[in-house]
């Protein structure tokens, strides 16, 4: 039985983040509702479940065709009071893994990354600090 259409696009997204590894050492990854629980010092990455977009144009389709845009966060996440430029260094890392105009395979689909990915201002979460990456992306269905 074939996979509903939202867990071939993630598991999409983990294969392009995880091969080959971002980092040497590879950095730990807390992956959507699986227990993770991060060891003290140690930076890590934290995927959150695919958010749904609003279509440009709601309501018109392509020829019969759905489609469907969304955003999938994946945050870096560095230990407080190390420097900003060590969590953008990271935040970079993984926007670079995801250039616009890359396509993925999402099951049956193309999954298209139509825009580059963005980096949001930090967010301390003591003893973390979190650095926002948002990657917008397209299937049409």
């Amino acid at each position: 039985m074939a996979e509903p259409l939202d867990v071939d696009i993630l598991n999409a997204f983990m294969a392009r983040l995880t091969t080959p590894a971002l980092t040497s050492p590879a950095t730990p990854i807390a992956y959507p509702m699986v227990a993770y629980t991060p060891v003290s010092g140690v930076k890590y990455l934290a995927v959150h479940p695919i958010m749904r977009a609003e279509p440009f144009h709601p309501g018109l389709s392509f020829a019969g065709h759905t489609e469907r845009r969304g955003i999938l966060q994946i945050d870096a996440v560095i230990p407080d009071n190390i420097g900003e430029p060590n969590g953008l260094r990271l935040a970079a890392l993984v926007a670079a893994r995801f250039p616009i105009g890359t396509d993925l395979i999402a099951g049956a689909y193309r999954l298209r990354l139509y825009k580059e990915p963005t980096i949001a201002a930090a967010v301390k979460d003591a003893p973390w600090v979190r650095y926002p990456v948002s990657i917008p992306y397209l299937v049409i269905t």
